[in-house]
C-alpha cells in the first residue's frame, strides 16, 4: 500500500512539474488536438538571426617571464631575414662613420640623422607593441624606422647649424648606453637614475661641442660608428649583447629579457673601445688640416684705384736779372816825353 502511494505521489509530482514547464503554445496545441479529434497540422517556423555576431577582442595573456633565449632577443634561433637587414644597415653605417665620418660633411649629417630618427622610432614602436604584434610585424618594425630615418637624414643635412650639436649628444647617448651594458644587472639598476644618466651625458656632450667642436665630433663619429658596427655583428653572431640594449631601451613587459655576460659578450665589450681608439687616431691624423662643417675663410680683397696725377702748376715767373755787362776798357799809357 505504501509502495503504491509513493508511486502515485511521484507520478503526480512529475506531471505537475511537466505542466508547470510547458509553454503556453504547447498547451494551446494540446487543446486544439483534443478538439480536432486527433488530427493536427504543425507548422514549424525557423527564425534566422538578423544580427551579425561580433567577435570579442582577444584577451592579452599574462606577462611572460624574462628569457635569455635567442627567440626573445633576436626573434629567432637562427639568423632571420630581419636580422640580416638590420645587421647590413648597421655595419655599413658604422664603417662609414669610423673611416669617413669627419672627412665628409653633408653625407655625415644625413647618416647621423638617419641613425637618430630610426632609433627613436624603433624605441617608440617596441615600447608600445601589443602582445600579438603589429600588422606584418617583422616588416613593420624595419620599414617604419627606415622610412622615418630618411626624413631625419634630410632634416639633419638641411639644418646643419643645429644638427652639429645633436651629433655630440648622439655620442654622449652611445657612451651612456655602453656604460650601462658593462654589467649583467646593468651598472645602474634604478630606472630614474638610469634615465638621468642617459639624459645628462647627451646634454653635456652637446654643450661641450661649443668649446671643443673638433674633438667632440671626432669622439662621436668614432664611438657611435664602433658601437653600431658591433651591434650589427651581434645580429649575425647572436652573442646576447643586444639583450643589454633592449633591457635599457625596451620597457615593454612582453619583451622582458635576461642580459648575461658570457665570453662572447665580454669580447664585444672589450672590442668596442679598441675599435673606437683606432678610428679616433685614424680620423685625427687623416683630417689634421681639415675642419668639419661650412668653413668661412677670410679673403683679402685688393681694390685697385686709378689715381690721376695732375701736373703741378707752373712756378711764377721771376724777373730775369740783367746780365752783367762787361766793359773792356783799354787803358793806354801815355808816356810823357
Amino acid at each position: 500500500m505504501k509502495l503504491n502511494y509513493l508511486l502515485f505521489f511521484s507520478l503526480f509530482i512529475l506531471s505537475a512539474f511537466a505542466i508547470h514547464h510547458t509553454p503556453a503554445n504547447d498547451k494551446r496545441d494540446v487543446f486544439d488536438l483534443h478538439n480536432s479529434g486527433g488530427s493536427k497540422t504543425t507548422t514549424i517556423t525557423t527564425i534566422a538571426p538578423t544580427a551579425t555576431p561580433t567577435s570579442s577582442p582577444k584577451p592579452n595573456p599574462p606577462y611572460p617571464a624574462p628569457s635569455s633565449s635567442p627567440v626573445a632577443i633576436y626573434g629567432g634561433n637562427y639568423i632571420t631575414p630581419q636580422n640580416g637587414v638590420a645587421a647590413g644597415i648597421l655595419i655599413v653605417l658604422g664603417l662609414y662613420l669610423m673611416i669617413f665620418g669627419f672627412r665628409s660633411f653633408r653625407l655625415t649629417l644625413a647618416v647621423c640623422g638617419y641613425i637618430t630618427f630610426g632609433l627613436i622610432t624603433w624605441v617608440a614602436m617596441a615600447n608600445n607593441q601589443p602582445y600579438y604584434g603589429y600588422i606584418n610585424n617583422d616588416v613593420t618594425l624595419i620599414a617604419v624606422p627606415a622610412g622615418l630615418g630618411i626624413l631625419g637624414a634630410i632634416i639633419y643635412a638641411l639644418f646643419w647649424s643645429i644638427s652639429i650639436y645633436l651629433i655630440g649628444s648622439m655620442g654622449g647617448f652611445a657612451l651612456a648606453l655602453y656604460i650601462l651594458c658593462c654589467k649583467e644587472d646593468l651598472v645602474i639598476t634604478q630606472v630614474p637614475a638610469r634615465a638621468a644618466l642617459m639624459v645628462s651625458l647627451p646634454v653635456f656632450f652637446s654643450f661641450l661641442t661649443f668649446f671643443a667642436e673638433r674633438y667632440v665630433l671626432l669622439f662621436s663619429f668614432a664611438f657611435v660608428g664602433s658601437y653600431i658596427f658591433m651591434i650589427g655583428v651581434d645580429f649575425l653572431a647572436h652573442t646576447g649583447y643586444l639583450a643589454g640594449a633592449k633591457k635599457v631601451l625596451d620597457g615593454n613587459p612582453y619583451h622582458q629579457v635576461i642580459y648575461q655576460i658570457n665570453s662572447k659578450v665580454l669580447a664585444l665589450i672589450i672590442l668596442i673601445p679598441i675599435i673606437w681608439l683606432i678610428s679616433f687616431i685614424w680620423q685625427y691624423t687623416y683630417n689634421r688640416d681639415m675642419k668639419f662643417g661650412v668653413v668661412f675663410q677670410p679673403q683679402t680683397v685688393i681694390i685697385e684705384e686709378e689715381k690721376v696725377i695732375e701736373p703741378a702748376p707752373p712756378a711764377p715767373a721771376v724777373a730775369a736779372e740783367p746780365e752783367p755787362v762787361v766793359v773792356e776798357q783799354t787803358i793806354k799809357e801815355t808816356k810823357a816825353h
